[in-house]
């Protein structure tokens, strides 16, 4: 008998190993096959954010991206390329091989390699907690592909890393119950908030609330014991502490722009409910938000859903929270996580920001940056639903132990095809929309650079691509928006060409560029600020000429047409257009006319 148990433990922990990889496969056999033939995403946001990662690994270094807001370009925390990751991929292109025809596939493949990592993340977690084995399975496997994070696989990529926040948890278990090595748990939590920032800055404020949450239930409940108290409070504030600093100073030595809007549109809207916490928003299961409640579907900012189970485990949830009798040290602890879940779910729902907290994002500034109240609901996903999977493991257990385990089995069981069904349709939903050949940052140069060549041009005889309509997207006080449909072949051309691009589309961009970046679509009457740092090389003008309007129609009938590709037309146009002021042609008497209009000043 002995013989056979160690085998029995490596076929099952093959088991666990192949499990959510088979499950992974099956829904994303395409990306597996050809990980950079596809986008998951190949409009707006997703685009542009699939764009900033390849033109930065390509083309520049540093902190600095040059690929949009030409001449300026950007600091890369503000172009939601994943600074970590493109630092990385720009390390290895430069020293190790040539990643141009990777990034986009190593990008896809690293998300789905979040996923699967997620899953073997929560089982540990769940099994640290004593929960069995197969059980601990079935709700890693649940938890991970019903998460409504995964919905940010379809743009927000930087955000759509499922294994970080399940990592974070579990480093934190090690750390508050491990006897030995607090130490290592602890700059091991701390390391990770600062890889996960990187990815996407919302993860500080993410992390930060966790563990800031999980400090204070821990207190409480330990707070008679002051020598461990001395221990661990400070343990836990170092975490987020000293990475939120770090964070900050990098921040603050890496980007030299001085007036990046400070009031962003969204943080009152951006929020979480009761409903968007329990209620179905799951195709077709959505249906009930117009049928049932009258209303349209949220938005993904708002969506936090913890599934039917979720729902139907709240009663429990809410005894087990305020049960004074705590039987063994596991239940104290599994509680601490439920407090954080809570506080984070107010967090979320803007409860603490509309009853008090205001006042702290208008004391610090920075804070305003984290419009998106509703990703708070990512942390408070995970923490409720892991001390769901524990209760319901409780209720067997005990069920068990009155000799009713077939009937706890029958209640695990159902439980399960519940979860499963619905994650299910969830990961169905995800993935039905992922398989979009990738035509707009294929490195195949077959369609601009043609036409450039054939017109006598090469790449080099421009300095950069001005697209019309104008795109200007990023520092919430001035923009232009009628072109980010066209913004989709800016961003081909400018991948074929290696051209940087004048539009841009990024985050919290400089008010007096995007001041200026209009200026070029306003009449020629008055000086460019942006036009007199262009050099003497031609602008290369890209335009869907169907939606231009009158004064940058100007602008091409002073440039000379190359061609035409679909529905595109490309001109070169000549820089000095900018850096000269044409007047309007004066009466001959020199005496002034009656005007039709007037003239009101910003």
């Amino acid at each position: 008998m002995k013989s056979t148990l160690p085998w029995l433990r490596i076929l099952w922990i093959t088991f666990v190993l192949a499990v959510p990889g088979v499950i992974l496969y099956g829904y994303f056999p395409k990306i597996f096959e050809c990980p950079a033939c596809y986008l998951f995403e190949d409009g707006g946001d997703g685009r542009k954010n699939y764009y900033t990662l390849d033109y930065y690994v390509k083309h520049d270094s540093g902190w600095h991206f040059s690929g949009m807001n030409y001449p300026y370009g950007e600091n890369i925390i503000y172009t939601d390329n994943q600074p970590i990751l493109a630092l990385t991929l720009q390390w290895i292109d430069r020293h190790i091989i040539d990643m141009d025809r990777h990034i986009i596939g190593t990008l896809n493949m690293l998300m789905l390699l979040s996923i699967y990592f997620a899953v073997l993340i929560l089982y540990k977690l769940l099994r640290r907690w004593s929960v069995g084995k197969w059980w601990a399975l079935a709700s890693a496997i649940g938890i991970t592909f019903l998460s409504p994070q995964l919905w940010r696989l379809q743009g927000h990529y930087g955000l759509s890393y499922i294994c970080f926040i399940p990592l974070l948890l579990l480093l934190l278990d090690l750390l508050l119950r491990s006897a030995h090595r607090k130490w290592l748990w602890g700059i091991s939590a701390g390391l990770l908030i600062v890889v996960m920032s990187l990815t996407h800055m919302y993860f500080l404020l993410l992390s930060a609330v966790v563990v800031g949450s999980m400090m204070l239930a821990w207190w409480w409940y330990n707070r008679k014991d002051k020598a461990a108290a001395k221990r661990m409070v400070p343990a836990l504030l170092g975490i987020i502490i000293l990475p939120g600093l770090f964070l900050v100073g990098l921040r603050k030595y890496t980007d030299p722009i001085k007036d990046r809007p400070i009031e962003p549109w969204g943080i009152d809207s951006h929020t979480i409910t009761f409903e968007t916490t329990f209620f179905p928003f799951i195709p077709p299961l959505d249906k009930a938000w117009r049928e049932i409640l009258g209303r349209e579907r949220p938005i993904t900012e708002r969506m936090a859903y913890v599934g039917m189970i979720g729902l139907l485990m709240l009663p429990a949830i809410v005894l087990f929270i305020f049960r004074k009798k705590n039987e063994e040290v596991l239940t104290t602890h599994v509680k601490i996580f439920l407090w954080a879940a809570v506080l984070s779910w107010c967090m979320a729902a803007g409860v603490f920001y509309q009853n008090g907290l205001k006042i702290f994002w208008e004391a610090i500034p920075l804070l305003k940056q984290f419009r998106g109240l509703g990703r708070f609901g990512i942390p408070f996903y995970y923490l409720y639903l892991l001390v769901c999977s524990y209760l319901l493991w409780e209720m067997y257990h005990r069920l068990k132990e009155r000799d009713l385990g077939h009937i706890g089995g029958y209640m695990l069981g159902a439980v399960f095809l519940v979860w499963g069904f619905e994650s299910s349709l969830n990961i169905k939903a995800v993935s039905a929309p992922v398989f979009r050949q990738n035509v707009w940052l294929s490195n195949a140069k077959d369609n601009y650079v043609p036409l450039l060549t054939a017109a006598g041009y090469t790449t080099d005889s421009f300095q950069a691509i001005l697209q019309l309509p104008l795109v200007a997207i990023g520092n919430e006080t001035v923009g232009v928006a009628r072109g980010f449909w066209t913004f989709r072949e800016g961003v081909h051309a400018s991948t074929e060409t290696g051209l940087p691009m004048i539009d841009y589309a990024m985050s919290r961009t400089s008010v007096s560029q995007g001041l200026d970046i209009v200026e070029l679509i306003s009449t020629p009457y008055a000086p460019k600020r942006r036009g007199a740092l262009f050099n003497d090389k031609p602008i290369l003008l890209l335009c869907e000429e169907e939606f231009v309007i009158p004064v940058e129609r100007k602008w091409i009938n002073q440039a000379k047409k190359i061609g035409t590709y679909l529905s595109i037309t490309l001109y070169a146009l000549p820089s000095s257009v900018f850096k000269t002021v044409t007047l309007p042609a004066l009466p001959a008497d020199q005496q002034d006319i009656p005007g039709s209009g007037w003239f009101d000043g910003f």
